[in-house]
């Protein structure tokens, strides 16, 4: 599913939750090995609103039937990141975005480019299994990606949802004291600036936030009806959704994709290491990809 389906769907129905105590019995996670495969099998069942049949929630590289010796967890795969999970052990990786640059990782052009030909080098001669958790972790509740950026924003009074989009209510403050406040957050995780969009004296009461690069301005503003919106750098189009923002005085802050879902990710690894107490589990954090420079 691509991420305008996502969006066309995403605002629609509400998100199931499974707790991992309940499903421990059924992860793989007792005694004997643990495969690639029952990582993924646990990982699916906690996301039963996925279609297994249309999803990206599937091996990117690999053997699935690999014994996991180590996994780790990050956001992307980037080369670098694959590289330190080997020298560090891992023989599993699970990550949230596209290996291979792409969202349902089929486009074989990437390949023209050295860089995209090391990285699969890299993992098959590592023999290195890759496995993306994405359509399941962007609606677990109170683990997944929203409600782990909440938590990391420090929104706490839930008022309202859509699927992947909630609504804070917050202490009443201006627009430019409280990008202050989140740009103070997402600096922890080397964002150096975020961007304001809109009115920065208005007063507001409420916050929306996306999930992810699920930040559809037009549905958000229409729909969720907050004083303000988190958007993140991959789900906010600045010559549209930004123009229309402008116009409507509407205060928005945007925020890097990889910021917005670092402490999902964080959280999983917390959570698989509950899951599989025999195999370890190591977090690698990427944090911002870019600097901003004056």
């Amino acid at each position: 599913m691509d991420r305008r389906q996502f969006i066309r769907n995403g605002l629609l129905g509400a998100a199931a939750a499974v707790s991992a105590g309940s499903l421990r019995a059924q992860s793989g996670g007792g005694a004997g090995p643990v495969t690639a495969q029952d990582v993924h099998d646990y990982l699916m069942r906690l996301g039963p609103w996925v279609d297994p049949k249309d999803t990206v929630d599937t091996f990117k590289a690999g053997d699935p039937a690999t014994v996991v010796k180590k996994m780790a967890v990050a956001w992307m795969s980037y080369t670098w990141a694959l590289r330190q999970a080997v020298e560090q052990g891992c023989n599993l990786f699970v990550c949230h975005e596209p290996t291979f640059y792409d969202h349902v990782d089929k486009d074989e052009s990437v390949f023209a480019f050295e860089a995209a030909r090391k990285k699969r080098e890299l993992v098959r001669e590592s023999k290195l299994v890759i496995v993306r958790c994405h359509d399941v972790w962007d609606r677990v509740e109170k683990e997944g990606i929203p409600s782990a950026w909440a938590e990391f924003l420090g929104l706490t009074q839930l008022v309202r949802k859509d699927t992947f989009c909630h609504v804070y209510e917050v202490p009443s403050t201006t627009v430019r004291d409280f990008a202050r406040q989140v740009a103070a957050k997402v600096a922890l995780l080397g964002q150096q600036a975020v961007e304001l969009i809109g009115p920065e004296s208005k007063q507001i009461r409420t916050v929306a936030i996306g999930t992810g690069a699920i930040t559809p301005f037009r549905q958000m503003a229409s729909k969720l009806k907050a004083d303000l919106i988190i958007a993140t750098d991959d789900g906010f189009c600045h010559w549209r959704d930004g123009a229309l923002a402008v116009d409507m005085e509407y205060p928005v802050i945007v925020v890097h994709h990889g910021c917005s879902e670092e402490s999902g990710m964080r959280k999983l690894a917390d959570h698989l290491t509950r899951v599989f107490p025999a195999v370890p589990v190591t977090f690698i954090p990427e944090k911002c990809m870019f600097k901003t420079i004056a």
